[in-house]
């Protein structure tokens, strides 16, 4: 039986009958209602039309905080509610806020694509995301000058905890995001040779290529 490495916060998605270890290399920081950035994000809410989510640390922080001003997700009846793919979208069901439209390809050029089929015109659009988000969605808004709030919810940050696992015994490592693949190099230094590295999405698969990973 191989022993696979998860790298990842969250390994109930990852379905495998190997051995695996859950060794998470990233830790979530979500950010605190106080600061003024996020105070004012959350004062336009009932002024939304559209909620992007493109993550589920997103879901769940942004509900957290939902929570803590009093107000009920009745808040975002009647508005899109627009997920980045099926994980995302499973979360945000979970929160009792099920999504209006799903993008099929995980990613923010996935979500772009979406809203490129709707009528635009008149929305505010409000983009939870992690401070390390790529500015896609950012820079699709202002090129289309669209009214947009992109808050900065959360920080992703490595985490270093012991033991830390031998790489010796380990066949296989799962990376979740660039995150992953950052915070893996900061611990270990480099990419293991004669190992498999599996990126799930794209775009983790780019920055496991430009870590040095062997085609």
């Amino acid at each position: 039986m191989k022993t696979i490495l998860y790298l990842g916060t969250d390994p109930t998605q990852f379905e495998s009958s190997e051995h695996l270890i859950h060794y998470p290399v990233i830790r979530i920081v979500p950010r605190q209602l106080e600061q003024p950035d996020i105070k004012q994000a959350f004062d336009d809410i009932d002024a939304y039309t559209h909620f992007i989510f493109t993550s589920k640390n997103a879901v769940k922080i942004f509900f957290s905080h939902l929570v803590s001003l009093n107000k009920s997700i009745d808040t975002l009846k009647a508005k899109r509610i627009i997920a980045i793919g099926s994980v995302t979208a499973a979360h945000l069901f979970i929160q009792g806020c099920p999504a209006t439209d799903i993008s099929t390809e995980e990613t923010q050029e996935g979500v772009v694509k979406l809203l490129g089929t709707m009528d635009l015109d008149d929305a505010y659009l409000f983009l939870p995301r992690s401070s390390l988000s790529r500015p896609i969605l950012a820079n699709f808004f202002k090129e289309r000058e669209l009214r947009h709030q992109a808050c900065d919810l959360y920080d992703t940050v490595s985490h270093c905890q012991q033991p830390i696992p031998d790489l010796d015994r380990i066949d296989e490592i799962v990376f979740t995001s660039p995150s992953t693949v950052q915070a893996f190099l900061d611990i270990f230094g480099a990419l293991p040779k004669g190992k498999k590295c599996l990126a799930i999405g794209p775009i983790t698969e780019q920055a496991l290529l430009a870590a040095g990973r062997e085609e």
